[in-house]
């Protein structure tokens, strides 16, 4: 079955949570993972090179947890330990109040760039903040104020950037996974329709420049044949 159209050229929002959701996050669990061992359960907690596995996309092992040691996993099992209390989410530097800030004040000062965030930051930290609002040690709704502005102003730099683009080539440098599939579907038709008009001014081109050849050898002759008269008549 064919894809809508709107789907053709971008992701749908559920794709790009998907794709956000295999990234990694660090969380404390609340627990301590254990494994089988000669018919036994082993405590991991004494042993760091024991190994629990899960049923995950790519198959790859996990680390044994141990409650309150900080650990790395999939966002996505993050959110799934978190559901079950079993875990808090360490959330990212970046998204505090105060490195917000700074990012702020960074794209209001250069005009003509763009700062650099993490590549998922508006869909991770809508994630967090709908799944994990207890792990943030700022204020929701003020978070929420300051990625709003960031988008907003971002998107005004993108509409600037526009300008600037041609047929081939359009320079915006550290947008995120979300900015760049909401502007994807348009600028690859204004792209489309620049190629479209730039092969019709060659092909105009090169049909004036045919005329001009073509009149040139006309004038040409002309000049030739009142040359041979005139010299006739003078012999």
């Amino acid at each position: 079955m064919s894809l809508p159209s709107h789907l053709q050229e971008t992701f749908s929002p559920e794709e790009v949570q998907f794709v956000v959701e295999n990234q990694k996050i660090k969380i404390f669990p609340r627990i301590t993972t254990n494994r089988r061992r000669n018919g036994r359960t082993g405590d991991a907690s004494g042993d760091d090179s024991n190994q629990w596995k899960m049923l995950t996309v790519d198959g790859s092992v996990l680390d044994n947890m141990v409650a309150m040691r900080s650990t790395e996993v999939a966002l996505w099992l993050a959110l799934l330990l978190k559901q079950q209390s079993k875990c808090n989410i360490i959330i990212p530097g970046w998204l505090t109040v105060k490195s917000l800030d700074a990012m702020l004040q960074f794209e209001k000062r250069n005009k003509d760039r763009f700062g650099t965030l993490p590549w998922d930051w508006q869909v991770l930290s809508e994630i967090l903040f709908k799944q994990a609002a207890d792990d943030f040690s700022d204020p929701i709704h003020e978070l929420r104020n300051r990625i709003q502005d960031l988008k907003e102003i971002r998107q005004m730099k993108v509409l600037q950037g526009l300008k600037f683009m041609n047929e081939s080539h359009l320079q915006l440098d550290n947008l995120g996974l979300m900015e760049i599939n909401e502007m994807r579907p348009f600028i690859v038709d204004i792209m489309d329709k620049l190629r479209e008009f730039h092969a019709a001014v060659n092909v105009q081109s090169a049909v004036d420049d045919d005329a001009g050849d073509e009149d040139m050898s006309m004038g040409t002759g002309i000049y030739s044949d009142r040359d041979i008269s005139a010299s006739s008549r003078t012999h």
